[in-house]
């Protein structure tokens, strides 16, 4: 159950560039950064012992084991590549980098632990070809065709090769990628 509902909250941020069109980036913004902050002030009191009860219990619920024990990062590192890219890279861009994200990263686990079979490291390229196609398919809706593969290439790589955390490096390289491809 903890992977399925981490895959929907992470799937989750294909959500973002719909309502920062029906709203604003601003209010976007404003609200991933004040969740973000609930959310670190809640895993503060966590690691001393103490609970924000309905935080505390949906992030225990979407944590791996092998996280329960200390601070819990990776919602953080998804918020910062989302407002990141929001703050950084040009509309379209921003909102393809977020959907390559939202779909590419969950995709490529789920196939790569279910069907994987050719291994890179810890990761598998059945899982990349995976993300790499629903990914480029999300990244059409922001961007023309050639920018979608290319964020997609930039971001499910990032993915394979297990860089830092690619929460955070999967929508920065992603949305890079295209941007340095576009000004060329």
């Amino acid at each position: 159950m903890t992977s399925k509902l981490r895959s929907a909250v992470h799937a989750s941020a294909l959500l973002i560039p719909f309502v920062a069109e029906a709203t604003s980036k601003f209010a976007v913004l404003t609200v991933l950064i004040a969740t973000t902050v609930v959310y670190v002030l809640s895993e503060a009191l966590r690691s001393r012992g103490k609970q924000l009860p309905l935080i505390t219990r949906f992030t225990l619920s979407i944590s791996r084991e092998d996280e329960i024990p200390r601070f819990v990062v990776a919602p953080i590192y998804l918020a910062l590549g989302v407002v990141l890219s929001l703050l950084v890279f040009p509309k379209d861009i921003a909102y393809a980098s977020i959907t390559i994200t939202a779909v590419g990263d969950p995709v490529a686990s789920y196939v790569g632990r279910r069907l994987g079979r050719i291994r890179v490291k810890q990761k598998t390229l059945d899982g990349f070809a995976a993300g790499l196609i629903v990914s480029f398919a999300v990244a059409l809706v922001w961007v023309p065709p050639y920018l979608a593969l290319i964020g997609s290439v930039a971001g499910m790589l990032l993915e394979l090769l297990g860089t830092f955390d690619d929460n955070l490096t999967i929508p920065i390289g992603a949305g890079l990628a295209m941007l340095i491809v576009s000004i060329l």
